[in-house]
């Protein structure tokens, strides 16, 4: 399998990053559910809220690396032909989905690191590695960083919903073996 995209089909490296991209999106969803519903004493295997907080951070950050990554080989390579078996609504949902999944793998992270940076709550990478803030506290950008953040979430909801749907009804309905084009091998 090449590397990179062709017409033919799509390249190892962007079936890598779209399948890290869906590993770090369950987990920020997963996440972000956790530790807005924890208190200040809970725990969820083993992991407190700052846990949470503090790992959400940091895959944000490691989301944003992986959207520039995934940026370079979708750039450097071709773009497959479309599937033979998506109708024209298809490839018009696909289409719109991914332009709202590209933004929101862009916005997210780079919200959420304004909204922590000018809250004053900070990045603990890793839990180990304190990030510099760059903006200092600034209670007016935190909250706009916020609701951009916010509402950046509710677009990452919707596109993924039509993107899957798309999938979903080819997988489970037509069973004309959409999904073989993004799963690793040839």
């Amino acid at each position: 399998m090449a590397w990179l995209n062709s017409p033919s089909g799509y390249g190892g490296l962007t079936k890598a990053f779209h399948w890290l991209t869906v590993f770090l999106f369950a987990f920020q969803l997963l996440s972000a559910l956790i530790m807005l519903r924890l208190d200040e004493h809970g725990r969820v295997i083993g992991l407190g809220g700052s846990d949470w907080y503090n790992w959400h951070k940091t895959l944000g950050l490691v989301a944003l690396l992986v959207a520039l990554g995934r940026l370079w080989a979708r750039r450097a390579g071709a773009l497959p032909d479309w599937a033979p078996t998506l109708t024209s609504l298809d490839k018009r949902v696909v289409h719109r989905a991914e332009q709202a999944l590209y933004v929101a793998m862009f916005l997210m992270p780079v919200s959420g690191f304004v909204f922590t940076m000018a809250a004053g709550y900070g990045v603990q990478f890793a839990g180990l590695w304190p990030l510099p803030n760059p903006i200092g506290q600034w209670e007016a950008l935190g909250e706009a960083a916020r609701r951009v953040h916010v509402g950046t979430a509710i677009l990452l909801g919707v596109a993924l919903a039509a993107h899957l749907a798309v999938v979903l009804r080819h997988v489970l309905l037509l069973r004309d073996g959409l999904l073989r084009r993004m799963l690793p091998g040839k």
